[in-house]
């Protein structure tokens, strides 16, 4: 027996579908007397057949064992991807020992890489120069915070750190730009106007945090504003190197 969180969209025939179990089955295992279901509802499947996730080529996922206590939450925010993406990926059924994908975007295009991302009054802009580098290229980030609400917002900072950068392959950490830099340990808060954009430009010179030349290959860029009621929200866009 197994339990499987129901999720928007589900329906007990789809679910009955995906692990080889009839609808009967199902209600008779939950006591149900309707077939209506909620999301976030838990039913237990009986006779479960392991449901086949969705065919991913093999260079396009990264492969994580469940540990007792995780969810897909922290597992998606372990790996900084999108929720929905890690659960499009995989069955919502969530066991300690079972393998999970780790989605990987598609290799980057021509034109340069940019992702945006809001929460409540503020909206977060990643961008690279170009999508592609030669080897020993420095690499300019650039991390876009703007005020996008009709009244003033008041961030808070536990220290003198504004902004992170940080590189990453196969969700490998390679570089930090934060790494050895000191700041000061005081809290601060800053108010916010609105319409007001603060820019932070950093250029990754294609080291790895021991100072040596990185590989050529494709590398994730991943930022985030360190103020608390933002540091969760974390944008990421993609490069290469050739």
């Amino acid at each position: 027996m197994a339990i499987y969180v129901v999720q928007p969209g589900d329906s007990l025939w789809s679910i009955a579908r995906r692990f080889g179990v009839s609808v009967e089955e199902i209600m008779r295992a939950n006591n149900l007397t309707t077939t209506e279901l909620m999301p976030g509802q838990e039913l237990d499947i009986v006779a479960v057949t392991e449901p086949t996730p969705p065919q991913v080529p093999p260079a396009a996922v990264t492969l994580h064992i469940v540990r007792p206590g995780e969810t897909l939450f922290s597992i998606a925010r372990r790996y900084r991807v999108p929720l929905a993406a890690l659960i499009e990926a995989n069955p919502a059924l969530v066991y300690p020992g079972l393998e999970l994908r780790i989605p990987v975007a598609a290799p980057p295009s021509e034109r340069p890489p940019e992702e945006t991302r809001e929460k409540e009054c503020f909206r977060l802009t990643l961008s690279t120069d170009r999508a592609r580098y030669s080897p020993g290229m420095p690499v300019t980030m650039k991390l876009t915070k703007t005020n996008i609400c009709r009244r003033s917002e008041v961030l808070t900072y536990m220290t003198g750190q504004r902004y992170e950068f940080e590189i990453r392959q196969d969700n490998r950490l390679i570089w930090r730009w934060s790494e050895g830099r000191p700041f000061t340990q005081r809290v601060q808060r800053l108010r916010v106007r609105p319409g007001e954009t603060e820019i932070f430009t950093e250029s990754w010179p294609q080291v790895d945090s021991a100072g040596r030349q990185v590989e050529p290959g494709r590398y994730r860029v991943v930022a985030w504003n360190t103020a608390r009621e933002l540091r969760d929200e974390v944008v990421t866009v993609y490069l290469e190197i050739r």
